[in-house]
């Protein structure tokens, strides 16, 4: 109690210095009287870019540095009673135009003004593009490529690819278009009059994706083998990269002529849906809900009818917008593919270009805009829909089309909406209480507050205490009940654009548990390991005594395998053990014994931190011992330290010789050897000091503490015989033979 008690005094001292460093004082006064808990507090740290985007989050910007900023206010400009705003493209006059499902409209965006101009028979617009003065429009499924006039709206067919699905467009020299479709994964040139020529026929259903290079050359993107390709102006045809994905989502080239592409899990039709019949309307395609009612498009701030989708090309039913992973290639104009970026929850649905040479990325289902320079990941901003289809970016202004239900939004300047992070569960391990919270960063002292909650299920759930009531200060304490998952929350509401967030930090002690003792073992008489070995000490005997000859020998340890060497010493006993603890504390030892029977424990060694230990058992009579280890924590809890123990191990002490009589007759010797504790190890007979020689008992088996053994009477007489016996725990005799 002495640590907990000399605390406590400190704290009733007067405090100087900033109010924060007196909290931060008092919370570890807090932390360090809590008996039940360890001493040192643990800490959580949100720091890096990965660990912020780990949590849900809206309105904030995560630089590569792992700064978190306000994002740039993400405007809505448009809202479309159609689900699906799956594609846009511009105008040299500045207007917008928007495809969307599943009623195959297309809007005009003139400024504020949004205005259905199209209305296709076919109910998903996927691709649409400006070539020459004309919009052109891609229809799906059963679908074609229309001339739309930006003005009148009035379209007319262009081109009939006899595919289910047209994917992508893009414009090529000479005023040509660039057609990739679906399922037959064709790509074609189509020329203003309509008249068409097929480029490549991929070996996968659907191509996905099209860019074009400066110099003519055409990416595709597949489906189905998730492939890159490249077509040159001249007709060669070349896979630049098989991705380990399905889907080759879509394709930009920077204006430096890199090329960027995103693989994804996407799964698109197997089968060409069924064409209507006369007279009645289309059938939606695969993963499209059916068309609203209500058709006429909204003014912002109109309340929107309830859709509940999933933008994906799955039946929706079996759709998950939690699954699915991507990966983002960078493509150089040499046709080297490298792997950039893997998102594991996240699906790229879009790239373009940003500011200063960046590409942006816009993904599913959390809505987020990422920001792509020099291999670094930034998040941009976040949208409330679920997924980002497409993005165009021009100069400063970027907007962005989205899903879930279909919007349209302008990036602004930083700062000004309302912001939330709700960080990732943390699992602290074990049941804790929590302590201290600090914000580090610029400008964190107003404007921003963070609420707390706790639970013992990996999902929060309701079982979970409530968030706390948000507390406005760069620093305090955790209101969070103690349990073994935690997670906060930060909101902002008109922050400083200039704040800067670098670290949340929380403090955490978890609740103390007892060390365990895995194994306790007594290893066999006169072993020793030691960690590092001299032959020319005198202390151990470096083999097994007399292993080789009369003589004993200091040769190096045979045994190549065993931890540290392996030495022995006549007498010495080695006990070793392990033990964890659950806590990670650092564990002291103690060591006792006693013969077997006995009421009292003696004590061997005390408060050891080694694993192991040898001792010199020729000091004890022969018999039987027991052990008992003791592992403790107390280092690291010292007013409330927590143990185990471990006990009834036993070990036999024999330090007795054994015995040697003979009895010579006429023509054999019968050599009798007795041991009073421990079977007869091995015999050895030796003629004038030379080489030992091996007895084999009479019963062909050394197994008891009594064995006889016999030899020849003629082999003996007149020389001079030693006879030397060796019992298990190495205890040594010898006597001679003398035949007159």
């Amino acid at each position: 109690m002495s640590y907990t008690l000399r605390a406590v005094s400190q704290a009733r001292e007067p405090l100087k210095g900033t109010p924060l460093m007196r909290r931060m004082f008092a919370a570890f006064v807090l932390l360090a009287a809590t008996n039940a808990f360890a001493v040192a507090p643990q800490f959580w740290r949100v720091r890096t870019a990965d660990e912020f985007l780990g949590g849900e989050i809206e309105g904030f910007a995560v630089t590569p540095r792992g700064e978190l900023r306000p994002a740039p206010l993400a405007s809505k400009i448009a809202t479309f009673t159609d689900p699906f705003v799956l594609c846009q493209t511009a105008a040299a006059n500045g207007d917008r135009f928007f495809g969307t499902g599943n009623n195959g409209k297309v809007y005009r965006l003139r400024g504020t003004e949004l205005k259905a101009i199209y209305t296709a028979p076919e109910p998903e617009i996927y691709a649409i593009t400006f070539q020459q003065g004309n919009l052109l429009v891609g229809t799906s499924p059963n679908g074609k490529v229309y001339r739309v006039d930006p003005e009148s709206g009035k379209g007319s067919v262009l081109f009939d690819p006899k595919q289910a699905y047209i994917w992508a467009m893009t414009g090529l020299s000479g005023g040509d278009l660039a057609v990739a479709t679906g399922l037959g994964g064709k790509l074609y040139r189509v020329s203003p009059d309509g008249t068409s020529k097929l480029l490549f026929d991929a070996p996968e259903p659907h191509l996905r994706s099209l860019a074009v290079r400066s110099d003519g050359t055409i990416l595709a993107g597949g489906s189905g083998k998730g492939r890159i390709y490249e077509i040159s102006p001249g007709g060669t045809t070349r896979a630049l990269y098989d991705s380990a994905l399905t889907e080759i989502s879509t394709i930009y080239i920077d204006p430096s002529g890199i090329g960027w592409a995103a693989g994804a899990t996407n799964v698109l039709p197997a089968a060409a849906p069924a064409k209507p019949q006369q007279g009645k309307p289309a059938a939606p395609s695969p993963g499209a809900p059916a068309a609203p009612k209500d058709e006429t498009p909204r003014k912002e701030g109109e309340a929107a009818g309830a859709v509940d989708v999933s933008f994906s090309f799955e039946n929706p039913s079996s759709a998950n917008p939690t699954t699915g992973s991507s990966e983002l290639y960078r493509i150089s104009p040499d046709g080297f593919v490298e792997t950039i970026r893997k998102f594991e929850r996240e699906i790229i649905y879009s790239i373009s270009g940003g500011q200063n040479g960046s590409i942006l990325l816009g993904t599913g289902p959390q809505g987020r805009l990422y920001q792509v320079h020099d291999h670094e990941l930034a998040l941009v901003a976040v949208v409330p829909d679920k997924q980002v289809v497409s993005i165009s970016g021009s100069g400063n202004d970027t907007v962005v089309t989205t899903t879930n239900s279909g919007a349209v939004y302008r990036l602004g300047a930083a700062g000004g909406n309302k912001s939330e992070l709700r960080s990732a569960v943390k699992d602290v391990e074990r049941f804790s209480r929590f302590g201290h919270y600090r914000i580090e960063g610029k400008n964190v002292d107003h404007g921003l507050a963070i609420s707390f909650r706790s639970g013992n299920t990996r999902t929060p759930d309701i079982s979970w205490s409530g968030w706390s009531a948000p507390s406005t200060t760069a620093a305090g304490t955790v209101s969070a009940p103690p349990a073994r998952y935690i997670q906060w929350k930060l909101d902002a509401a008109g922050t400083d654009p200039s704040t800067v967030i670098d670290t949340i930090t929380v403090a955490y002690l978890n609740r103390n548990s007892a060390p365990v003792i895995d194994s306790l073992t007594v290893n066999d008489p006169g072993t020793i390991f030691l960690g590092s070995y001299s032959p020319g000490s005198q202390i151990v005997e470096a083999t097994n005594p007399d292993e080789y000859g009369i003589f004993t020998s200091l040769d190096a340890p045979r045994e190549k395998n065993e931890t540290g060497k392996r030495v022995f010493r006549k007498g010495y006993r080695t006990v070793s053990w392990r033990a964890h603890d659950d806590n990670g504390d650092s564990l002291r030892y103690s060591l006792s014994f006693r013969l077997k029977g006995s009421g009292s424990w003696l004590r061997l060694r005390d408060n050891m931190d080694e694993t192991s230990m040898n001792f010199d058992s020729s000091q004890l009579p022969d018999g039987t011992y027991e052990l008992r280890l003791s592992a403790s924590d107390a280092n690291d809890n010292p007013t409330m330290p927590l143990s185990d123990t471990r006990e009834g191990v036993e070990f036999d002490v024999d330090n007795t010789p054994p015995a040697i009589t003979f009895d010579a007759g006429t023509s054999d010797v019968r050599v009798r050897i007795t041991d009073r504790k421990s079977p007869i190890g091995k015999v050895e007979y030796s003629i004038d000091a030379q080489k030992w020689t091996r007895l084999t008992p009479d019963d062909g088996l050394a197994d008891s503490p009594d064995e006889t053994y016999t030899l020849k009477r003629s082999a003996l007489a007149g020389h001079f015989v030693i006879v030397r016996a060796v019992d298990t725990f190495f205890n040594v005799a010898t006597a001679t033979i003398d035949l007159k």
